[in-house]
This record gives structure tokens, sequence and C-alpha cells, in this order.
């Protein structure tokens, strides 16, 4: 179970990325029930933050994070009027903005959430104005503007995972890393 939360969240768990999300079920090795148990204690292993967003039907929907990171990206001036947009205006703690994300998730999966995975916001907006067509590049996410810029984060998220794959291999013991 560390090793699934530690590389689904590699980027964020190496500093890289504000947060991670990571679905949990049962039908995928009882995983839910793995996180239910030893969630908490993993999180604090990997030194990282989680807020359940979503649960019902055997399923939970995990965001993981660096609180000083996700401070940091969703009150960044242009995040801030994105969200403030989509209706977070009230919303000025961290805790106050996921609590609304949350909200958010019990009707649909909310196109803000973007922001919170540290998706620059041109291409959150661009996502909505197309409709999620018409874009230049998709990997970890859908790119509508600066794809060069986009293929040096991925460069850097896929490094993260390797790092990760590569303590788990290197040190069967536990790394240190996880």
């Amino acid at each position: 179970m560390t090793f699934f939360i530690a590389f689904g969240a590699a980027p964020t768990v190496m500093g890289k990325k504000p947060s991670s999300l990571i679905a949990f079920n049962n039908k995928v090795k009882g995983n839910m029930l793995l996180w239910q148990r030893y969630g908490r204690e993993i999180c604090e292993e990997l030194k990282l933050q989680y807020f359940v967003l979503k649960e019902g039907d055997g399923n939970v929907l995990v965001l993981f994070y660096r609180r000083a990171m996700l401070e940091l990206f969703v009150n960044n001036e242009r995040n801030l009027q994105f969200l403030r947009r989509m209706g977070y205006g009230e919303a000025v703690t961290l805790e106050q903005k996921l609590q609304m994300l949350k909200k958010r998730f019990k009707e649909l999966c909310p196109h803000e959430v973007g922001i919170f995975l540290g998706i620059p916001v041109e291409d959150v907006e661009g996502f909505i104005k197309h409709k999620g067509k018409e874009y230049l590049m998709c990997r970890y996410w859908k790119v509508y503007r600066n794809p060069s810029r986009a293929e040096i984060i991925f460069r850097v998220y896929d490094t993260a995972r390797s790092s990760i794959a590569m303590a788990v291999v290197g040190n069967t013991k536990n790394c240190g890393i996880l």
C-alpha cells in the first residue's frame, strides 16, 4: 500500500507537485480497506497531508498534498482569480477551499480540481473552453497552451516516479523514502 500511494503521488512525495489524486476501491486487491487501515500511518511516513474528496459506493477519492506548496499554488493571484470565478470567493483558508472542492465533487468532477493539482490555469481554462477537445498534447493533463513548458513538467513528474520505483527496487527492506 505504501508503494501504491508513493508511486501514485510520486511528484507530490518528491516535492515537485502540490497535490495528487488517488482513487481507492475494493475491486483492486481491497485497497480501500488497506487505505482505511493504514492510510494515516503511510501519510505520516511519506510526510504528506491528505483530504478525502469523495467516498461512497465502495470508492474513496483522496487528495494527497504538501500543505505549503498547495497553499502557494492556490493562492497565486491568477489561480485565485480563477477560483473566485468558480465560486470560491468566500473560501479564504486552504481548509475552506478544500471543503468547497469536496462539496463540488458531490455532483461532478469539478474543473477547478486542476488548479489544486498544479495544472497551469490556462490549460484548465482551455479544457473548459474546448470541452476537453482540440488540445495540443495530453499526458498528465490536456495541454492547451505552452506545450514546451508542459513537456518539462511531465519529465519532472516522470523522474519523480522513476525515483520512487528505483528506491523500491534498490532496497527491498524499506528505503527511507517508502
